[in-house]
């Protein structure tokens, strides 16, 4: 059975706030990513969607960064990522 539109998209945004959680959590020393997650719920929806869009918009930002320098910057800005994450 296919999702409708509206699943599709609240799904997709519940992921993208997870990501965008999970790398403020590593970052954030002392948070874990389900503090940082909690925090995010509480906002109201304009402003999670700023937050999230703002964490993966850099993201995307530092990988581009990181192709100028060819295959090792892109494995240094994974490895980082997974650093993070983990």
């Amino acid at each position: 059975m296919a999702k409708t539109p509206s699943v599709f998209f609240e799904t997709l945004g519940m992921r993208c706030r997870d990501v965008a959680a999970a790398l403020i959590g590593g970052l954030w020393i002392g948070r874990s990513s389900s503090d940082v997650v909690a925090d995010i719920a509480s906002l109201p929806a304009r402003q999670q969607i700023w937050f999230t869009a703002v964490t993966l918009v850099l993201l995307f930002l530092f990988s581009l960064f990181a192709a100028q320098f060819g295959l090792i910057g892109m494995a240094l800005y994974w490895l980082g990522v997974i650093a993070i994450i983990a």
